[in-house]
């Protein structure tokens, strides 16, 4: 019986380490889930501060694309302002010149002032990168002039601009209104 005492001493002994082992293990476990959840709580937080940025971005771009189209409304609107106050002085000119030929009937003054309106008027444009089209006695390109007429010559090469019907401007690089313009053949062409 003694020998069963002991077994069981030893089984109960047993027992005992293994149980203390499964709590040491649950212990374990315990401080594992316990650091996920502050884990859990941590990206939470992080997800949270994302999600409100996230949304304070989407409003700022909001503003900025809504910003972005007022500021478009108003140049195109009023892009030409300076343009325009400009040519008001030209303007002014031309009223004071008619006004003055008006009560002095001195047409030769009138000439003058309307070639002195003229030169600037062109300084004007100008100060905008607006710049005349100098075509003449060049080969005809028709990217810049339209070509209303064509005559026989012998004087000039064919497909040259012999006259120009109005004149073509350019504003920067690009043609504004392109040239009417008068071209050369020779006298094969015409049949």
């Amino acid at each position: 019986m003694e020998e069963k005492k002991e077994e069981v001493k030893e089984e109960i002994e047993e027992v005992k380490e293994e149980l203390k082992k499964e709590e040491e293990e649950v212990d374990a476990l315990k401080e594992k889930v316990r650091e996920l959840e502050e884990k859990v709580k941590r990206l939470e937080a992080v997800a949270k501060t994302a999600n409100v940025r996230a949304a304070d971005l989407q409003r700022e771009l909001e503003y900025m694309k809504e910003r972005y189209r007022r500021d478009l409304d108003e140049q195109r609107r009023f892009g030409y302002e300076k343009l325009a106050y400009d040519l008001l002085g030209v303007l002014d000119n031309f009223e004071r010149a008619l006004e003055a030929v008006e009560v002095t009937r001195d047409f030769d003054s009138l000439l003058q002032g309307v070639k002195m309106i003229h030169s600037e008027l062109k300084k004007i444009l100008e100060k905008y990168n607006i710049k005349e089209m100098d075509l003449l006695g060049k080969e005809f390109d028709p990217y810049l002039a339209e070509a209303v007429e064509t005559v026989k010559t012998q004087e000039h090469p064919p497909n040259t601009v012999v006259k120009v019907v109005q004149k073509g401007y350019m504003i920067h690089e690009k043609v504004l209104r392109p040239a009417k313009v008068v071209v050369s053949v020779s006298e094969e062409e015409i049949t």
